[in-house]
């Protein structure tokens, strides 16, 4: 739902839950703004997400998930992350193109890292907090899809697992919630990716059982305009 901003005709209101996408009429220098209608389809499926499966603090707290609703959230997050991917391209191709250069093929160097184990404390009642990132791009390469055909052909115990943890999926909801509030530094990497090497645009592939979850109408809008600017990538 559309909040309205505050104003003398409007007296101040609290501030609503944490989890609630509000778009700011008024900050016209948010990039959301030239397409708020495209954004709301997002914030509307947001705040359904927050609404079906709680806010992200308050899936960390539940620690576990059963597996057949751990499986229904992965879904439902996945419809999520594609329908803010296709918003962010549609706010990368807005932006300025950026000086870039087509990426050069190197030798590849072998390198031998130590890593040093960190014991990394996060409190669930405390997502600010929280280190999450958005993969702006979904990797497509064929050592990614072997190792992905490999591990689902391979027997594996926890995937089998009646419990599964809860804190990846809690991570998932807090970044998307980050994004939407804040697209414009995940558009500008995504911008200086695609302008460098446009084949990337593959994340308009969305799977068919995605898009009903947001609105087969709404997330139909959303691709048709990513499809338009896709082509800004190829100029």
């Amino acid at each position: 739902m559309w909040e309205p901003s505050k104003c003398k005709d409007n007296p101040p209101q609290s501030n609503p839950p944490r989890a609630r996408a509000i778009l700011r009429v008024t900050h016209m220098t948010d990039i959301r703004q030239p397409r708020r209608s495209l954004w709301l389809v997002a914030q509307d499926f947001i705040q359904l997400l927050a609404s079906l499966f709680g806010r992200s603090e308050e899936i960390a707290a539940r620690h576990t998930l059963e597996r057949k609703d751990w499986r229904l959230m992965c879904q439902w997050l996945r419809a999520g992350e594609a329908l803010m991917r296709l918003l962010l391209m549609i706010e990368a191709a807005a932006l300025p193109k950026p000086n870039t250069r087509p990426p050069r093929k190197r030798a590849r160097r072998v390198r031998v890292r130590v890593r040093v184990k960190r014991v990394m404390e996060f409190q669930a009642e405390e997502p600010e907090a929280w280190r999450v990132s958005f993969r702006v791009l979904v990797c497509a390469s064929a050592r990614l899809a072997r190792r992905t055909r490999k591990r689902r052909a391979s027997p594996d115990p926890w995937g089998a697992a009646r419990f599964k943890s809860a804190w990846p999926l809690a991570e998932r909801t807090e970044a998307l919630l980050r994004v939407f509030n804040d697209p414009l530094p995940c558009a500008q990497r995504l911008a200086r990716r695609l302008y460098a090497a446009p084949h990337r645009a593959r994340v308009l592939r969305v799977a068919p059982d995605l898009p009903p979850l947001v609105g087969a109408v709404a997330f139909g809008t959303v691709r048709d305009a990513a499809e338009q600017t896709r082509r800004v990538f190829d100029g």
